[in-house]
């Protein structure tokens, strides 16, 4: 497993244009993927989905962790990173 933390840096947050580009990136891999609050890990969300995306409702400052497992699991991550760090 491997596990990653971002702080949001865009004024507007994950909003939705990065949040498609995430969904997009995220759903060309086969392994687990999960993202979530660093104050609130009992609330988990799936970055594959656009709209489970949009509920979390990162704004800027916010510090997310994604968690990837599985096969493709450093790949999936370099690609999450890579997004994170053009769109938000």
């Amino acid at each position: 497993m491997i596990k990653k933390t971002f702080t949001i840096t865009a004024e507007e947050g994950l909003h939705a244009r990065p949040a498609s580009e995430l969904a997009k990136v995220a759903m060309k891999f086969k392994c687990d993927l999960k993202m979530y609050r660093e104050e609130d890990m009992s609330k988990i969300f799936q970055p594959k989905s656009i709209l489970s995306i949009m509920t979390l409702g990162a704004s800027k400052g916010d510090v997310i962790t994604f968690e990837a497992e599985g096969a493709d699991e450093g790949e999936a991550m370099a690609g999450i990173e890579q997004t994170i760090m053009e769109v938000v």
